[in-house]
């Protein structure tokens, strides 16, 4: 494969129809592992698309409650005497470590053991979290004119169609933080991470997603303390339990001036007013 931009690259493709092949050249995405160690200890592992990948690290830990700001971070850099795949994020002293993984290793354990199911999986991130207060009413049209905002946003996904892309947005309908990625958790988690550093993590009030809308995705935005989430594609089922216990408002198959609320629907105002 050629080198395009650090996230795309050309290869030689046979393009075929009823009518004929032909040789062309394509443009796809890069993709590539990416490393996280915290104090020099692996962490994480995750499939990128090369950039942001400082951003991406500290979104994760946050996403996964290592982090609750930038303040918990004494530093972050790219290890660079191995390769630009490696990012190792510092924890402040104030920071208990081994507490913090310890309980992500608790609920990993948790998930992961015999006859989990969905709702225990709920209940141990409600008793973190909480309900999150409504502060907010928007009318569907300004959520229509965020997707509009991403699309202009989106880069590498009108060249290849390989990317998904994550906007989140203040209660002002502001774009706060924008990312694309090859993985949808990681196209949230850099757009999270973008807002921790820049310090406007509490201004989040709206993700909007080009991806179908999973429990995890879900997650992160009650962890984000947004107050809506919206996505191109469908719900899951749990995606929408978790959001109804969370009182996050959900909407799926957005796509211009109509979409789908599964949850919390005072929030959104439309021309009919639903409830």
């Amino acid at each position: 494969m050629e080198g395009g931009t650090m996230n795309t690259g050309k290869v030689s493709i046979i393009k075929f129809s009823d009518a004929e092949c032909i040789n062309v050249d394509d443009v796809v995405t890069v993709e590539e592992p990416l490393e996280i160690y915290i104090d020099n200890e692996p962490f994480y592992m995750t499939m990128r698309m090369p950039g942001d990948e400082i951003l991406l690290a500290l979104g994760i830990c946050f996403s996964d409650g290592i982090i609750d700001s930038m303040e918990d971070v004494a530093g972050v850099n790219y290890c660079s005497d191995v390769s630009l795949n490696k990012i190792n994020v510092y924890l402040s002293p104030t920071v208990n470590k081994e507490d913090r993984l310890k309980q992500k290793q608790r609920r990993s354990t948790s998930y992961s053991s015999c006859g989990i199911c969905g709702a225990d999986m709920i209940e141990g991130i409600t008793n973190n979290k909480g309900r999150i207060k409504q502060r907010i009413t928007m009318d569907a049209s300004d959520i229509s004119g965020m997707q509009k905002v991403m699309q202009q946003n989106q880069i590498v996904f009108p060249v290849t169609g390989g990317t998904h892309a994550a906007g989140i947005f203040s209660a002002d309908r502001e774009l706060l933080s924008f990312s694309e990625d090859v993985g949808r958790h990681n196209a949230l988690d850099k757009s999270i991470g973008k807002l921790l550093f820049s310090r406007n993590i509490r201004k989040a009030a709206v993700v909007v997603l080009t991806s179908r809308l999973s429990f995890e995705m879900v997650q992160k935005a009650a962890r984000l303390g947004a107050e809506i989430i919206c996505g191109v594609s469908s719900p899951t089922s749990l995606a929408i339990e978790l959001a109804k216990t969370v009182n996050l408002t959900l909407i799926g198959f957005m796509r211009g001036n109509r979409g789908n609320i599964y949850t919390c629907p005072e929030r959104i105002i439309t021309n009919a007013n639903c409830r």
